[in-house]
């Protein structure tokens, strides 16, 4: 009802006030409806006399009061009732009765006292269901005095004056009441039942008999409920008392006695009646739940369920609704919609199912019952649950919300649903509350705060300082420090090669020089010679250092980047560490370190990786220097590399380039061009053409930029227009490889043009005949390029220049029709390659031949031969093959019959066909190898890096014998090629091994490279390109600190055929053949497909192995292999699933669907994508980190010697302290649950051992054992239930000592025995035990009724029970209404009054024995009961 506009559900009481006193009258008119007493008002108490002026500011249960003196106060009044137990009932009765007589039922609640009642401000819960008490006992009063006319009474209620007053009559006409009208209202505004049901009084009696029937079934309902909550026991108690006496009253004699059969207790004053009329059986939970778990849900009956259970939104009974369904659900109900064939209604959670344990589990999540939930119910309701949870527990299936997981005990499971759904940010919250729901309190303090490990790994510890043990500078920031995270860490575990990748890899220090003791002046000259070798390694080292450090560590966007130094000097040991500068009278040292100093910046800049996924315009600005520098240039292309540069605006791009410094200009193109990589964003496309002289337009001013300016803007074209076959660009890059690069150096158009081949590739990137407009034309020219003939094409004329074309192309690379393929034909084999990448055409791959006649090897350079076996390889690239008969293959009969005949003294071959011969050949192997390494890269394919490792031993041992080789590779081929072109290919091999092997950290290959970087002058030629080539390659091994790998995507694979192009340069400036800049274009091949396992328990990285599977190609059937986290995981394209395996942690399984596409951290709907696999170790396993043999995990044979030592401990007199501590130092060390580690520690109590008998304490130990070893918590308190159950019934028996006050346990325990009786009948079909033991059950059981059949009294009660209906009165002590209860509960003894009409029936047959006639008519009956029923019916009768 409303009053004032508010509700009021329940009278109002203010239960917070302030300090001194005040009442609150609240009127109608001129009737007091309530009274409210304010006390303790503070100051105002001080005021004579205090009034209440207003109220403001209602806002549900709260309200300002204000008083005379101009304070406010904040009052709080309660709407419902403090008592649950009264709550609930009303509640109940307001969704249980009809309107009419509710609202009858809250007249007489709101008379019940009146002014006394509602002005109670310190109402207590006792109280208020004592109120509620006496309310329904004037019901009953009132059932039984109808001929008494309400409208005879003289007082008029409050209650009674507002039903009469104008103010109701007006609210009426604006929001009508359901239940009442104005023929409900007699004359007097008292309202009356027989008003509206007619004025005599049999209508009164029939309405009041109907009010308290109703309230009976409606109580009853809250009663079943609330058996099934072990928390509420008080209440229950409470209840059962008030509907003893409804049934009394309404001689409901069945409903009589199954609350004395819960309640033996309440026999006294009771007594069950076998004459009453009512043929009602009252609903029960218990039984209902019992005969779905024997019979199945379809034959379970539904009238022993409440009605007021199938009604929608009812929320008193809402907790027996939810064990219905999840019951209803797991014996076979069928769903349809979200009502259920049971009847009742119930939510299922989204996700896939295949068993009824499945789908129980959803329907849990579903309705917001988690374990805490479980933990009400009695011992034996809930073990059918814990079962389900448990089946479930292995292998969920994979599209299940987080919240089951957690439910299932499957943490880790969770933590991946969260961290890689798609909506995950949305809905993060209701996630969370919802995982808290479904958690055991006492699991909530286990749930991990983790913090990402590239967060948490930036704080460094004096460990990771580098320090020179012979240097007195101490630590030295050399760009590595923060590489020895825990994740890298745990990759390598004890080994220390990273820590010798650093000491390689660091440039900040001087390099040490080995001189003599007392050196002279050749010694002098002999250092500076040493030092400037050294030098060429040291600037050569920041281009692996940036492939070693790329994206390991985060940005702070307050602080400004460091870079480390490039220290050219070196110091003398022998010296004390003297330093020791190049000389600058003999070399320009800047100018040596310009470009070296723009590669150490890009290094310093690749390592950033911001956890955001942007990086900050600001923070950009910040670091940009006043004046223009080499550093900051660097910077811009590691940025730009990594994606960041599309924050800055064209102001800021076109203010960089006004500096008009020519690194700056280099590294922002590039840097621009891979941000806005294969968007064609026009503002980008006009600032890079503008680098480019020869598109200018006659009218425009005329440009002297450096040629190295234009290849980088040539490149950056093709990066910004990647993939997109625009045909004007396309035709623009075409004429670019023909053309002379502008200004003075002629000696740099090599580059130019290779650079615009690599542009024109990017563009038709693996579209090959696919690209719109001219390829036939294109492809024609390509090859004119490379030195084949003048293409007759009718549709050439559309690269016939303009007019305005040749004015500007003065500079052709053409003398007629002659093209000078020495600068052209790099650039086009490469556009070529780029074009038809992966598509397989014969056509272009025929025309790409390598020579196979003597006059074709003098005609064709040998490293254009090594181009075109790189491009044939990869337009055929499903024909490559890790072997080395495929090497062979690639070489044409005429070489290799060449090559063998070369130590053949019989041969005719000359000195110049032998050169032409070995130079092929070796180019032609080197050109394979390329292949291969770009074929697999990031595969770490151990037969193909047993291949190369061979080759690259077979070409040093021809610089300098090294091992022994036993492979029949031809020997002596140094005689006929220059050592430089032998130490070009071995590098080149190298580093194509070290892209199979990328982010293996492969041994074998490190070794290798070590040597290789420390050979001398004399051991080899150590130019700059070579030094750089060993510096990438170490870093390509250890590629992101092995978290990084490379991918063999059209586009991966282009950045890294621009990145190995196979010209070295020759010095630290050297761009004449290609740009240095653009070797560090290998990050755009990189994907990381690092996974990392973390413990869900402690959040903690750890070991954990994987089966992952391949799915099926041409080259081999569908594979599975092991790994061991962290690891690198194969190529999206080929991954199909991985599975966590092994014993120690849970199994899961991520199924993966191939795909070509690539790994990107940001795709939140891949479970991989992040890097993190969440795991669960199981109970009684340790980590492999502390368990690496798996000696500790051997829990069963540890806990046997624990319960020895517990055995023998027990039977002593004295104790050993140590022992006692075994047990829980134990279960600490394999389980973190708080419940165990607890148990433990209080059966190590010498205190809880000396009062507790030797059998309970094996048996704690015995269920802790089990709980552990199973890794089942929660079995622990169904175990202890059971156990302390039928030690308290033997109590019971023997002592009447017990505490048991009812026979609830009686029903749990039969509805456990149901279940395993069902899993043991379908033993036959599932594998899969109970999670309890089912020889445990059998002797609960057994031990139940050989305490039932121990009583001698207990046939003359039963008898005088059956006879008459009477329980043992109190001379018999309630030792024996307890055994009866037992018994008619254990054996499902029907009500007296049911056996007396059966037992009527029966009698009229005349039979010999009734058992068989009374088993048909009780089949739920214990055959026991039904003997005892046959003597007890067969002596009457005699």
């Amino acid at each position: 009802m409303r009053i004032f506009g508010i509700r009021w559900e329940w009278p109002p009481v203010f239960d917070k006030m302030r300090e001194a006193s005040l009442r609150w009258f609240g009127h109608c008119g001129k009737q007091c409806l309530c009274e409210f007493k304010l006390s303790h008002l503070g100051k105002d108490q001080v005021l004579h006399d205090p009034k209440i002026v207003g109220l403001a500011d209602a806002v549900e249960e709260r309200i300002n009061v204000i008083v005379n003196s101009g304070r406010i106060y904040r009052c709080t009044w309660r709407r419902n009732p403090s008592s649950s137990l009264a709550n609930d009932c009303i509640t109940a009765m307001a969704e249980g009765l009809n309107s009419t007589l509710y609202n009858h039922f809250l007249v007489l609640l709101w008379r019940n006292g009146d002014q006394t009642y509602l002005s109670g401000a310190d109402m207590t819960a006792d109280s208020e269901w004592e109120s509620f008490q006496s309310v329904i006992k004037r019901i009953c009063k009132e059932s039984g005095h109808t001929s008494e006319k309400l409208s005879d009474s003289v007082s008029c209620s409050s209650w009674e004056f507002l039903i009469n007053s104008r103010y109701h009559k007006q609210y009426s006409k604006s929001y009508p009441i359901s239940g009442f009208s104005e023929t409900s209202i007699d004359q007097q505004g008292l309202y009356s039942p027989g008003s509206s049901m007619g004025t005599s009084d049999s209508g009164g009696s029939s309405f009041y008999a109907e009010l308290v029937t109703e309230t009976l079934d409606t109580l009853h309902t809250v009663y079943e409920s609330l058996k099934l909550d072990n928390l509420r026991k008080r209440d229950l108690g409470l209840l059962v008392v008030l509907l003893c006496d409804i049934a009394a009253f309404l001689r409901e004699d069945c409903y009589l006695d199954h609350y004395i059969r819960d309640f033996p207790c309440l026999s006294k004053g009771h007594e069950v009646s076998l004459t009453s009329t009512s043929k009602r059986i009252p609903p029960s939970l218990f039984r209902w739940l019992e005969s779905c778990l024997k019979h199945g849900c379809s034959s379970a009956s539904i009238s022993h369920l409440p009605s007021l259970i199938f009604r929608d939104g009812s929320s008193v009974v809402n907790w027996g609704r939810k064990i219905v369904s999840f019951y209803s659900l797991l014996c076979g109900a069928e769903l349809s919609g979200k009502r259920l064939s049971s009847g009742v209604s119930c939510a299922i959670a989204s996700g896939s199912f295949n068993t009824p344990e499945e789908l129980t589990v959803l329907s849990m999540v579903g309705e917001r019952v988690g374990l805490q939930q479980l933990d009400l119910l009695p011992a034996g309701v809930s073990l059918p649950l814990r079962d389900a949870l448990d089946k479930c527990r292995d292998s969920p299936p994979i599209d299940w919300p987080a919240a089951a997981y957690v439910l299932l005990g499957r943490e880790d499971l969770a933590f991946s649903h969260l961290a890689y759904s798609r909506k995950s940010v949305e809905l993060e919250p209701h996630m969370n509350v919802n995982m808290t729901c479904m958690s055991a309190p006492y699991m909530l303090n286990l749930h991990p705060v983790t913090i990402p490990s590239s967060i948490s790994d930036t704080i460094q510890s004096e460990d990771n300082k580098l320090e020179d043990v012979d240097s007195v500078e101490g630590y030295v920031a050399d760009g590595m420090e923060h590489i020895f995270n825990s994740g890298i860490q745990l990759r390598y575990g004890r080994d220390l090669r990273l820590n010798e990748v650093r000491r390689l890899l660091c440039s900040a220090r001087p390099v040490v020089i080995q001189t003599p003791v007392n050196p002279t002046a050749s010694d002098q000259d002999l250092q500076q010679a040493q030092l400037w070798q050294l030098a060429q390694r040291t600037t050569a080292l920041p281009f692996g250092r940036g492939a070693f450090t790329l994206a390991t560590t985060c940005t702070l966007l307050t602080e400004a980047l460091m870079v480390p130094k490039l220290i050219l000097a070196g110091r003398l040991p022998a010296q004390q560490n003297a330093t020791v500068n190049l000389d600058p009278n003999v070399r320009n040292v800047q100018e040596l370190k310009s470009w070296p100093e723009f590669h150490n910046a890009v290094a310093a800049g690749l390592r950033l990786a911001p956890p955001q996924g942007k990086m900050s315009r600001t923070w950009i600005l910040y670091n940009k220097p006043e004046e223009p520098s080499v550093v900051h240039a660097g910077l811009l292309l590691a940025l730009g590399l990594h994606g960041h540069l599309r924050v800055l605006t064209i102001t800021d791009i076109y203010q960089y380039y006004s500096q008009e410094h020519e690194s700056t200009t280099v590294g922002l193109m590039l840097g621009l061009a891979a941000s806005y990589r294969g968007t064609m964003q026009p503002a980008i496309s006009k600032s890079l053409y503008v680098h480019i002289p020869s598109r200018h337009p006659s009218s425009f001013p005329e440009l002297e930029l450096p040629t190295l300016l234009q290849s980088a803007a040539l490149l950056s074209v093709g990066l910004l227009y990647e993939g997109s076959a625009h045909p004007q660009t396309m035709q623009i890059l075409l004429g670019e490889i023909g053309r002379r690069s502008g200004g003075d150096n002629v000696l740099e158009r090599e580059g130019y043009a290779v650079a615009a081949g690599f542009s024109l590739g990017l563009v038709a990137l693996g579209r090959g005949e696919d690209a719109p407009g001219f390829v036939d034309s294109l492809v024609d020219r390509l090859f004119l390029y490379i030195g084949g003939k003048e293409p007759q094409n009718e549709r050439s004329h559309l690269f016939v220049p303009s007019i305005d074309e040749l004015n500007r192309s003065a500079g052709q690379i053409m003398d007629g029709t002659a093209v000078n393929v020495d600068v052209t034909a790099p650039g086009a084999t490469i556009a070529l390659a780029l074009m038809f990448l992966k598509t397989e055409s014969e056509l272009v791959y025929s025309r790409l031949s390598v020579p196979q006649t003597h006059f074709d090897l003098h005609y064709v350079r040998p490293d254009f031969i090594m181009l075109r076996v790189i491009a044939r390889n990869m337009i055929m690239w499903s024909r490559v093959h890790a072997s080395e008969e495929w090497i062979q293959s690639q070489i044409p009969e005429v070489i290799q019959n060449g090559v063998k005949s070369l130590g053949d003294t019989m041969s005719d071959t000359d000195e110049i066909n032998a050169d032409a011969f070995v130079q092929a050949y070796v180019h032609i192997v080197v050109g394979a190898c390329i292949s291969l390494g770009l074929r697999y890269a990031g595969s770490r394919d151990g037969n193909l890096q047993e291949l190369l490792y061979k080759y690259a031993l077979y070409f040093l041992n021809e610089i300098k014998p090294v091992s022994v080789s036993s492979v029949a590779f031809p020997k002596g081929l140094s005689r006929y090629i220059d050592r430089g072109s032998l130490e070009t290919c071995l590098h080149l091999i190298v580093l194509s091994l070290c892209v199979v092997m990328a982010g293996s950290g492969h041994l074998q290959t490190f070794k290798l490279l070590k040597y290789l970087r420390g050979r001398n002058s004399a051991d080899g030629h150590l130019s700059f390109g070579n030094q750089m080539a060993v510096s990438l390659a170490i870093g390509f091994l250890f590629i992101g600190g092995g978290k990084q790998t490379f991918s063999t995507s059209k586009s991966s694979i282009a950045a890294l055929l621009i990145t190995l192009y196979p010209r070295l340069p020759t010095g630290p400036n050297d761009n004449r053949c290609h740009l240095q800049a653009f070797r560090h274009l290998y990050v755009l091949a990189t994907e990381a497909r690092w996974v990392q396992t973390v413990d869900v328990d402690s959040g903690l990285p750890v070991y954990c192995p994987l089966e992952v599977t391949v799915r099926e190609t041409e080259h081999y059937a569908e594979t599975s292999f092991y790994e061991v986290t962290p690891c690198i995981l194969p190529e999206r394209a080929v991954l199909k699933a991985v599975r966590v395996c092994g014993p120690r942690y849970w199994s899961q399984v991520i199924n993966h669907i191939p795909e070509e596409k690539p790994w990107s951290s940001g795709d939140k709907g891949d479970a991989l994508s992040s890097g993190i696999l969440y795991v669960k170790r199981k109970v009684g396993a340790c980590s492999y980190v502390d368990d690496p043999a798996g000696c500790q995990s051997l829990l069963s044979r540890a806990m046997h010697k624990v319960f020895g030592l517990t055995r023998l401990r027990a039977s002593a007199a004295s104790r050993d302290c140590q022992d006692g501590d075994m047990v829980d130092q134990l279960i600490s060390t394999f389980s973190s649950n708080p419940s165990l580690i607890s148990f433990a520690q209080l059966c190590c109590d010498p205190n809880w051992n000396s009062r507790s008998d030797i059998d309970f304490q094996e048996f704690c130990l015995q269920v802790l054992f089990e709980c552990v070893s199973k890794d089942r918590p929660a079995l622990l308190q169904v175990y202890l239930s059971l156990y302390t159950t039928i030690g308290s019934m033997v109590d019971r028996v023997t002592s009447s000592s017990s505490n048991l006050q009812d026979t609830l346990f009686i029903s749990s325990l039969k509805i456990a025995l149901a279940y395993n009786n069902s899993l043991l009948s379908k033993r036959s079909t599932s594998s899969k035990e109970g999670i309890v033991q089912s020889t445990f059950l059998g002797s609960v059981q057994k031990r139940v009724e050989e305490i039932l059949s121990s009583s001698l009294e207990f046939q003359k009660d039963f008898s005088e029970y059956m006879k008459y209906g009477r329980w043992p009165t109190e001379d018999y002590g309630r030792r024996a209404s307890t055994l009866l209860s037992w018994y008619v509960q254990w054996y499902n003894v029907p009500s007296p009054f049911q056996v007396k009409r059966a037992l009527d029936k029966i009698k009229a047959i005349n039979t010999s024995s009734s058992v068989p006639l009374l088993h048909l008519l009780f089949p739920t009956t214990d055959v026991t009961a039904l003997c005892e029923i046959n003597r007890v019916g067969f002596c009457s009768r005699g």
